[in-house]
């Protein structure tokens, strides 16, 4: 089933918590909506299940109108699945109870098979008899999914369903509800805060700030060409650095960047501010002499960084294993930027 958003805009009181929100998602596709607490997530999704009622623009299934400021049927009136972070399961129903809830339409006999090929889908068919509260967070989290998907709704929604699962199991649970709704050809959208987790879940990511939509496209678009700093810093991986443009180069707190590294240079003139982002391993880092102190050492299990800061700016820069002896906060470094590829936010 294939979901149109046209101009969707919400208010709660005076504040604007979406502003124009407008996209097209095929059927079969899993989107992922991410973006920093408070740019509108939760409110896109409710209102795209009914949870919350239209206020501006059109929502459309199919081409066909689902929801509009005068309409606006409730959920179980949509063929939309839901998936919340706490699960929402019912803690007086055992796990086949939860699972057969939404098969009403089936005879006893019929809807006791469905529920135990779900859950034997999964691998959890001997956990029918018990009840939610004896399960552990990584099976309640793949019981509401199945309860959710028992009733083949065109439609997920996904509201931050992995995100009271430890590390570990929380990768193989979206590998698993991955493969779930791309085999069933589940239209999907899901919101998370977690960019690894967008990243390995969606076929197009959807990135909000403040309510509005700075920049949507695939995984691989978003982490070749961010428009924007939070999705540079997030999911590209970029350091954002603030300069002016000075003829042909642009000058920073760190050292000065040849115009021609940026790959997509604007078309200001000499004097105007410009916001880009670099990524630490393109900086060259010269150890024991230049006006710069590594402040702070940090290794993160694969790589060292040491932390730079100039005023109120800060950047982190990668530390070869070789140097390891030259790591020690206070050393004094030179930063080039010679070879290093900037992208100017549009």
């Amino acid at each position: 089933m294939s979901i149109q958003l046209k101009a969707i805009s919400h208010r709660f009181g005076q504040n604007r918590v979406l502003n124009d929100i407008s996209l097209s998602l095929e059927a079969g596709e899993i989107l992922c909506i991410i973006g920093a607490s408070g740019s509108g997530k939760s409110t896109l999704l409710r209102i795209i299940a009914g949870l919350e009622p239209l206020q501006q623009g059109e929502l459309l299934f199919d081409s066909e109108l689902m929801a509009a400021p005068n309409y606006c049927p409730p959920p179980e009136q949509r063929p939309v699945g839901l998936v919340f972070q706490d699960h929402a399961l019912f803690p007086h129903l055992t796990v086949a109870e939860n699972v057969g809830f939404g098969l009403h339409a089936l005879d006893p006999i019929s809807r006791k098979q469905e529920v135990t090929a779900q859950l034997t889908s999964v691998g959890l068919a001997d956990l029918a008899p018990r009840y939610p509260h004896t399960l552990s967070g990584g099976q309640q989290q793949r019981i509401a999914l199945v309860r959710a998907l028992a009733t083949k709704p065109r439609v997920m929604l996904l509201d931050e369903p992995f995100a009271s699962v430890d590390t570990p199991l929380r990768r193989q649970l979206r590998e698993d509800a991955r493969q779930r709704l791309r085999s069933s050809a589940t239209t999907t959208i899901m919101v998370t805060h977690d960019p690894e987790e967008a990243m390995a879940m969606a076929d197009h990511i959807l990135v909000l700030s403040h309510g509005s939509a700075v920049q949507i496209g695939t995984p691989h678009e978003l982490w070749q060409n961010p428009a924007h700093p939070f999705v540079a810093e997030t999911i590209a991986g970029l350091q954002t650095i603030h300069g002016v443009i000075d003829g042909e180069r642009i000058i920073t707190a760190f050292g000065d960047l040849p115009r021609a590294n940026l790959l997509n240079p604007p078309a200001q003139q000499d004097g105007a501010e410009i916001v880009f982002g670099v990524r630490s391993a393109d900086i060259g880092v010269r150890y024991g002499q230049g006006q710069h102190l590594i402040e702070d050492v940090r290794f993160d299990g694969q790589h060292w960084s040491g932390l730079i800061r100039e005023g109120n700016a800060q950047l982190r820069v990668s530390l070869p294993s070789d140097q390891e002896q030259n790591l020690a906060t206070g050393t004094p470094v030179n930063l080039s930027f010679t070879r290093t590829k900037a992208i100017v936010y549009n």
